[in-house]
């Protein structure tokens, strides 16, 4: 199998099924291949748009706030979620197209997070069915396609922005959110699939972590430059902190320190 031309194909393909179906059975000759050559001279293609453009509005994220609102406020927010897990489907992917010569462990981490995502996305596709609506609908931002295109060139960038910081920041809005429709009650269904994702992101964390780690000792970076990484592409990073979500990021990799530090930064700034 040619590794990188067929994550790219999966990776541009623009019609939902047809995208899951083409990484369901490339990822089982994945699981099965383990003569897989992962060294590639060749440059990477550049993603210029998302995938997800070719059936949804994207507009800036100022532009989303001024957008019309539907007034069932539960579908705004469930086809935010399945907006953020779609997105997560492609970080993944391009992860494993973008970065080469590394480790099979590597690509096998990063397509597990992928089938993750997609598992998470039919979950809230289906939610968002069953309130009348649908993936595409309404408007969607392309903040998380931004930060990948940031760090299209680093791999040490891209795993403390996508997984460490965005997706880790995921993991304290989300416990956020559950504690929140736990209080308001008659919310069930949602507050289930919530669980789900909170809990196995985690460990999408945890890999970004690990791989964090990786780059920095392979590059001769100290790992305590996390934060400059992040503030050199995100200046206003760690402002206006909400409650951590201590638990999970400590499990995701994060030391007590670099807890205490997010808390200071947030005081600070």
């Amino acid at each position: 199998m040619n590794f990188f031309d067929e994550i790219w194909e999966i990776l541009n393909e623009g019609e939902i099924g047809l995208k899951f179906l083409k990484f369901e059975l490339f990822y089982e000759k994945f699981k099965r291949d383990f003569n897989i050559n992962f060294c590639e001279s060749s440059k990477p293609n550049e993603l210029i748009t998302p995938s997800y453009a070719k059936f949804c509005e994207v507009v800036s994220m100022k532009e989303l706030n001024k957008k019309v609102k539907p007034k069932d406020k539960n579908l705004n927010f469930i086809h935010s979620v399945a907006h953020i897990e779609f997105s997560a489907i492609d970080i993944a992917l391009d992860a494993c197209y973008r970065f080469r010569n590394l480790p099979r462990e590597f690509y096998e981490d990063w397509l597990e997070v992928a089938e993750d995502e997609i598992r998470h996305f039919c979950m809230i596709e289906n939610l968002l069915l069953k309130h009348g609506g649908r993936y595409g609908e309404l408007s969607v931002h392309d903040g998380l396609f931004i930060a990948l295109q940031k760090t299209s060139s680093s791999l040490t960038s891209r795993m403390a922005l996508l997984p460490r910081y965005m997706e880790a920041n995921g993991l304290d809005a989300n416990a956020h959110i559950i504690k929140r429709l736990e209080a308001e009650g008659g919310q069930e269904e949602l507050i289930e699939c919530l669980k789900v994702i909170l809990k196995e992101e985690v460990s999408h964390v945890y890999k970004g972590d690990k791989w964090f780690k990786f780059a920095c000792k392979k590059e001769g970076i100290d790992e305590n430059s996390y934060f400059d990484i992040i503030l050199s592409l995100y200046p206003n990073s760690f402002k206006n902190v909400r409650e951590i979500n201590e638990q999970d990021r400590l499990k995701a990799g994060f030391s007590k320190e670099e807890l205490c530090l997010i808390k200071n930064f947030s005081k600070e700034r």
